[in-house]
């Protein structure tokens, strides 16, 4: 069983995004959550790996208002600051679990 396979993903409302995965672990992260943990290089240094995005200057009641499949590996989102090159590889989410 892969861990890092959803099985759903689904917005449950516009500041909530749930998976559930292959192994039955349920994930629930908020649009301010993963906005803050983005991996895009506008986001984090590509040569350095630092973060160059402040994830406190997140305001908690962003929303996010698409989601969509990159491929067999990843979702993108759009976020209502605007930004959207965000790739959110599923084994990042699970990685990246807030609860765990």
């Amino acid at each position: 069983m892969n861990t890092y396979q959803p099985l759903v993903i689904r917005r449950s409302d516009p500041s909530q995004l749930e998976v559930e995965w292959a192994d039955g672990h349920r994930t629930s992260y908020s649009a301010a959550e993963l906005r803050g943990v983005c991996p895009c290089a506008g986001c984090i240094n590509e040569v350095t790996g630092v973060r160059m995005h402040d994830p406190a200057s997140v305001p908690a009641g962003l929303t996010q208002s698409d989601v969509r499949f990159v491929g067999n590996y990843a979702i993108a989102l759009q976020f209502s600051d605007g930004h959207n090159t965000g790739i959110f590889p599923f084994r990042f989410l699970r990685d990246h679990d807030p609860r765990a």
